[in-house]
């Protein structure tokens, strides 16, 4: 893998940031025993495209291919997962007619934005601004994010799923509100000079995550050689996203540099 600093500018090679996130989820799956402790697999795996987001919309200079290619997949594992937990409990209707309410409107939302501005072609690609006017647009505000919420609220309907899943649930829910939030109040750094790969905040920050991953592991009974490799893994998982997502700065004279060319003072 090559190194994300000041000192060595190359990124990431485009599937780097899909084999690292592969690779944890394989290890989740093998380490907490499949269908033993199933949940804990769920929580581990399940959290991973909202960072993504994070990364492409305040950064905006990772290639829009690889940012929709990766955060499709892992969202894609996250529904798995809350799909099989949602449906191993007994069926309510009016859970699920909220749940399917809510993705359908998330899908129409979609569709009407287009698959680039649906995954922040603006930040990401630079398309121009453009006020969409097709329904669920200009009826809701923010509806995929406020699809998100009432699917994912719509589970804690059903008594089963909210007593053995409530916490899934709840922190998906909270995710799209922080969500809403960055895209509502936070400024993209797109055209702004990047920050450099390497700092001991980040590494602090990828740190506390792995710890985190650990201690996730350690709840579910996971040995010891286990719950480390759960966390060294899940931190190089963070940092590998983070270096593939945030091209480092290349310094030329007074100016700073992407590697995608764009000169900022």
């Amino acid at each position: 893998m090559t190194a994300c600093t000041e000192q060595n500018p190359m990124r990431p090679m485009p599937d780097v940031s899909l084999a690292a996130v592969a690779a944890f989820v394989l290890l989740a799956l093998l380490a907490t025993g499949g269908n033993e402790r199933w949940s804990v697999t769920a929580y581990l795996v399940s959290f991973w495209h909202y960072y993504l987001y994070a990364l492409a919309f305040y950064f905006g200079l990772v290639p829009m291919a690889v940012f929709k290619r990766d955060a499709v997949a892992m969202k894609s594992v996250a529904l798995f997962a809350i799909a099989l937990a949602y449906f191993s409990q007994p069926i309510d209707v009016a859970s699920l007619c909220v749940v399917a309410a809510g993705f359908l409107l998330n899908v129409v939302a979609a569709k009407a934005l287009g698959a680039d501005r649906t995954y922040y072609g603006h930040e990401v690609a630079g398309l121009p601004h453009l006020r969409i006017t097709r329904f669920p647009y200009g009826s809701i505000a923010h509806p995929m994010i406020t699809g998100n919420i009432i699917a994912f609220g719509g589970t804690l309907l059903n008594n089963d799923f909210r007593s053995d899943w409530w916490p899934l649930a709840l922190m998906h829910v909270v995710m799209n509100v922080a969500l809403l939030f960055m895209e509502t109040s936070v400024a993209p750094r797109r055209g702004a000079a990047p920050m450099p790969g390497f700092s001991w905040p980040t590494a602090l920050l990828f740190s506390l995550a792995g710890g985190a991953l650990g201690w996730v592991a350690d709840v579910s009974g996971a040995p010891a050689p286990v719950r480390s490799a759960l966390a060294a893994t899940g931190s190089a998982c963070a940092y590998v996203l983070f270096c593939s997502y945030t091209p480092p700065v290349i310094r030329t004279g007074q100016k700073h540099t992407t590697p995608q060319g764009a000169p900022h003072e």
